[in-house]
């Protein structure tokens, strides 16, 4: 009898393992895939584009490039929007996932998910002006820091999600 008790005890974690494994198939994914450039963050309900501006044009940018490289592409309606713009702290640290493990730019580990192609930079230009020191956010270790705004990095643009109000419901007068 006791030895049957170690057996159910192995099936177990298999069993639940699968069952955990089938649970997180049925949720809806939190990451969307919008077209070929966009992704759609279906929790903060904001856009990204899939690639970062070093993926999408080799090169490192500034601070000041990387405003230049969100209006360029705001001009070339990427996506089909025209509101593409740098994120903010709490945009750019959703993106942020301990669990996930993507490879970045040099080998360097980002914790970003798959969804977004391997191969980005580590660190992400942030909006935020503090003199000549502007924000920018470490995927690998999961930190903003402040940096002089002519170095080099990479951005990451995004949007958000427009509120669409109900235009059924009648106005109250």
């Amino acid at each position: 009898m006791t030895e049957e008790l170690p057996q159910e005890t192995e099936k177990s974690p298999v069993k639940h393992k699968e069952q955990s494994l089938a649970k997180k198939d049925d949720k809806p994914k939190r990451f969307v895939e919008k077209g070929r450039d966009v992704v759609f963050d279906s929790k903060t309900r904001v856009y990204w584009l899939k690639k970062d501006s070093w993926q999408d044009k080799g090169k490192f940018f500034n601070w000041h490039e990387a405003v230049d490289y969100s209006d360029k592409k705001n001009m070339r309606k990427i996506g089909g929007y025209d509101d593409w713009r740098l994120p903010n702290e709490d945009e750019v640290t959703s993106l942020y996932d301990e669990s996930c493990e993507n490879p970045g730019k040099g080998g360097v580990i980002l914790n970003l998910d798959p969804v977004f192609p391997e191969g980005a930079f580590k660190a992400e230009w942030i909006a935020g002006d503090t003199s000549t020191r502007r924000p920018r956010f470490d995927y690998s270790q999961g930190k903003i820091v402040y940096v002089e705004e002519y170095s080099f990095g990479s951005v990451r643009i995004c949007r958000k999600d427009k509120v669409i109000k109900d235009q059924s419901r009648p106005r109250r007068r």
